[in-house]
């Protein structure tokens, strides 16, 4: 056997060599080390993952085979360090779902006494999201060391997860059911009775965590009426030995349980005694009231009055029943509505100087009547605090109708902007009055796609900002508007000023990185500010990052959940990896992160994977205000094109591994075309599937629906080249050469830009995007010709498809076209960089930030004691800027014509 330090010494340089992927080195090295005797299992684990990895084939096939004889060798490998390296290099050949299990399997046959060897089994296996061999770890570790009761648990925790894991056989899901609800009723069943303590607990139930995992277990099998039995049960219930260590988990757990045993006569029972102790629990109030729309006895509706009667007269109010009594009355019909309008009264009374009260209070003053809705607002006192102010502004602006005349709409803004204006000089703040104002300018717009009114709200948020600088929803709204104006190094820089303490990064990330790579590819340099820098790059890359270190976390929660024996939120933190491992928000990421390599120019030595399916979207916008049903409705418009989801990724994958494979074609790289071309097989089924075009324009933008005409016809281009089809590849150039045709011509004729003020024309979000997206597609269009190029020529010996030769007169037709379409993006993006410098234009973005045009000529006044001149020149400077900067984006970006 080596030496442990001597194989140390020898294994460091060679896994040196492998962090930087030089396998040659690695394997030189390898050979070395093997002819002086080096056997060690972690050096011929490490010699074997270096051969799978090189990229000569005889030396692939030589590890693959080493691999698989390493898998099966005789005695097996047990050092923990040889398996990790045995499974990473199984990884490299697609095998380590099917042999890295049965390293550890073979492993502890011959330790079965080795704790600390199941226990990396078991970790494994849990960050593999691997139940079925993590079973079988505590199963070994229950066999093996059956006097810790705690692997008994952790067996049963195994078998759950199996039970909940989507995607295996229903017959081995039911199974591992019926197994972990037969082990935890055994331990119910032996809970002892009459005992304060319980001394030697053995494997019965004994604390709360524990119950959580036996009510997890029964309500998943279809036992949840064993759960409430047992929680309601002088064994389990709040005043039992167990209960007593955690009643508020106990009470959870019961709720959940009626939820799923749909006992609703019992659970109306239950809450109403639970509710005389705990009052402001709203958990409980939502299931005493689905209980009570559920029954059908009527003597429910006189206990439910009576309860509501008595705990809505305590002082101080408690909001949780207040909130249960409006909910009960929406439901109590006609009859009930002036009891409902009393009841929102009180609930005003009680809590209009507080920022929720607008928004608990709006579904029920929906419910009422015009005539009851006018009562209760004209009954509402002004109040000398600002949120009294606050919630009339609130009530004005939520129940006005959407025709009110601009004039009215203009009022309101005044109102809104006064409040907001005197509460900067007190000691009650009020910026939520300027965003009310907001969201009327933004309905005073015309049509989504005018963008005068947006310029005015972006130009009032940024005075806003000024006075609040850590109320995020200024930021939120300028990072939406900024870049909806085309604005993207200001929406960069807004979106750097977002503290993490008021709005976790990826919660509003996907605000500004959804489509960054045609809208604004280039880093932004802050004005020269470091902290205000960004590089959207970067950007992603932390998005990315985040996602990682949020999945490593859930992996080491779980771990730890066992090793604590906290089982409530285990299988939680299970399906959040689930979700983080489908995540739509990572796969887009993850492509604009190769889109923006691509378009600058860096090369991808990798390809993009093919996403699962269906995948999970997590993207949030509930921290965004609602105070009408149409508000969402009115922010979506304003979002820079449609939300991109799973038809969005597909035909953004298939046109980046086409990519891809031209790439790696023109630069002799079979390896990496092969993956590609193996992807690119993959997603051209999902885009010619029957469904795929079915509300496709609800997820692509005008711009990548007219792109993904020609990058399906790239598609069909690469598939025919390895067969050498010239007529149908010609026939595809033709697809291609007819989009590049309508592009330009739809250049020529339109004019370029949106006016903004006057008869100042800027770029958009939409005219920036079109022409990143046409570059894109040109940039792939060059190499595709590049390469048929060198076919016609004979010059192909690099790339090792069929020789498919094409006419040289339809090449030259098509680089011509490519020439022209890109020089003509340029020029509209020259044309539009001169109206933003053209004289007068400061001026007339001041007059209109001023309000000194229709129709804000009324807020002039107030918005002069918001704003001095110079600051005003200033925020219209910067918009200036910020156009030039994203003209000049466009402008950096090339492309290659490979003659």
């Amino acid at each position: 056997m080596s030496d442990p330090s001597v194989t140390e010494r020898r294994i460091r340089p060679i896994q040196d060599a492998v962090a930087t992927a030089n396998w040659k080195q690695a394997l030189q090295l390898c050979d070395k080390w093997s002819k002086k005797g080096e056997k060690s299992d972690r050096f011929l684990a490490l010699k074997a993952f270096v051969q799978v990895n090189h990229p000569e084939k005889a030396q692939h096939d030589r590890g693959h085979t080493e691999v698989l004889d390493l898998c099966k060798r005789n005695p097996p490998i047990t050092d923990p360090d040889a398996i990790y390296q045995m499974q990473d290099a199984l990884k490299s050949l697609s095998l380590r779902e099917v042999e890295g299990p049965k390293l550890w399997e073979r492993a502890v046959t011959v330790k079965q006494n080795d704790k600390d060897l199941y226990i990396r089994w078991l970790n494994q296996a849990i960050a593999d999201n691997n139940w079925l061999s993590a079973q079988k770890a505590t199963m070994g570790l229950r066999k093996s060391f059956p006097k810790d009761r705690n692997y008994e648990f952790w067996n049963i925790m195994m078998c759950y997860l199996i039970h909940m894991q989507e995607g295996l056989p229903e017959k081995d899901r039911t199974l591992f059911g019926t197994l972990a609800y037969r082990m935890i009723s055994k331990s119910a069943e032996t809970i002892p009775a009459g005992q304060d303590e319980l001394l030697a607990p053995g494997k019965a139930i004994s604390t709360p965590e524990e119950v959580a995992l036996l009510v997890q277990v029964l309500n998943s099998t279809g036992h949840p009426e064993e759960s409430v039995k047992l929680l309601q049960g002088t064994l389990l219930n709040m005043e039992s030995r167990v209960g007593r260590q955690d009643p508020q988990l106990i009470v959870s757990l019961l709720l959940q349980s009626f939820y799923a045993s749909k006992q609703w006569d019992e659970a109306f029972t239950a809450c109403q005694t639970l509710l005389s102790r705990f009052q402001a629990d709203d958990q409980i109030w939502k299931l005493w009231l689905k209980a009570q729309s559920e029954s059908r006895a009527d003597s429910k509706r006189e206990q439910a009055q009576a309860l509501l009667n008595s705990v809505c007269s305590v002082k101080p109010t408690i909001r949780a029943a207040q909130m249960a009594k409006m909910n009960w009355l929406h439901t109590q019909g006609d009859s009930s509505s002036d009891a409902l309008l009393q009841t929102c009264e009180d609930y005003a009374s009680a809590f209009s100087n507080k920022a929720f009260c607008y928004d608990d209070l709006k579904a029920s003053l929906r419910q009422l009547d015009k005539d009851r809705l006018d009562k209760f607002t004209k009954t509402q006192s002004e109040a000398p605090e600002s949120f009294g102010h606050l919630f009339n502004l609130k009530m004005s602006y939520g129940f006005t109708p959407a025709d009110m005349p601009t004039e009215d709409f203009t009022s309101f803004i005044l109102q809104a902007l006064e409040v907001f204006e005197k509460s900067t000089s007190t000691t009650s703040p009020c910026p939520e009055a300027a965003i009310l104002a907001i969201l009327a300018i933004l309905r005073l717009s015309p049509t989504k796609d005018s963008p005068q009114n947006t310029l005015f709200a972006v130009i009032l948020l940024q005075i806003a900002r000024a006075k609040f600088e850590d109320y995020y929803l200024f930021s939120i709204f300028l990072i939406l508007l900024q870049a909806n104006l085309g604005l993207l190094s200001l929406a960069m820089q807004t979106f750097t000023r977002l503290s993490v303490k008021n709005m976790q990064y990826e919660t509003v990330a996907h605000l500004i990185l959804t489509r960054i790579s045609s809208l604004h590819p280039a880093a932004t340099s802050g004005n020269g500010n470091s902290s205000l820098a960004f590089e959207p790059s970067s950007a992603i890359d932390t998005g990315l990052t985040i996602i990682e270190n949020a999945d490593t976390a859930l992996v080491r929660g779980i771990r730890e959940g066992l090793r604590f024996n906290s089982y409530s939120n285990i299988y939680n933190s299970v399906k959040m990896r689930s979700d983080i491992e489908r995540s739509m928000n990572r796969q887009i990421l993850a492509i604009e992160e190769r889109k923006l390599a691509r378009l600058l120019g860096v090369s991808e030595e990798t390809v993009l994977p093919v996403a699962l399916s269906p995948l999970v979207d997590k993207r949030d916008y509930t921290y965004l205000p609602a105070y009408r049903e149409d508000d969402a409705e009115l922010v979506a418009q304003y979002r820079c094109g449609p939300l991109p989801k799973e038809k969005w990724i597909n035909a953004m994958a298939l046109f980046d591994n086409v990519a891809t494979y031209l790439k790696a074609e023109f630069t002799g790289q079979p390896v990496l075309s092969a993956k590609a071309y193996e992807n690119l097989l993959e997603l051209q089924n999902r885009v010619d599937a029957t469904d795929f075009f079915d509300g496709l324009e609800a997820e692509l933008t005008k711009a990548e629906l007219g792109t993904f005409e020609c990058h399906k016809a790239l598609a069909q281009v690469t598939l025919l080249l390895k067969d050498g089809n010239s007529e149908n590849i010609s026939a595809s150039l033709d697809k291609i050469k007819t989009w590049a045709s309508t592009s330009l011509d739809d250049h020529k004729t339109r004019t370029s830009g949106s006016i903004v003020v006057g008869d100042v024309r800027m770029p958009t979000w939409d005219d920036l995007h079109t022409s990143l997206s046409q570059l894109e597609t040109l940039q792939v269009v060059a190499t595709l010709l590049g390469i048929l190029s060198k076919k016609s020529s004979g010059k192909s010996s690099k790339t090792k498809t069929s020789a498919a030769t094409v006419d040289k007169q339809v090449l030259s037709e098509l680089q011509d076209l490519v020439v022209a379409l890109e020089t003509q993006i340029h020029d509209d993006a020259r044309v539009l960089k001169a109206e933003v410098n053209a004289p007068g234009v400061l001026g007339k973005l001041v007059d209109w930030g001023f309000g000194r045009e229709e129709p804000f000529t009324k807020l002039e006044g107030v918005l002069e004691k918001l704003c001095d001149g110079v600051t005003m020149e200033t925020i219209c400077g910067g918009l200036k800027e910020s156009w030039e900067d994203a003209l000049d984006g466009v402008l950096a970006i090339k492309v290659k014509v490979y003659k």
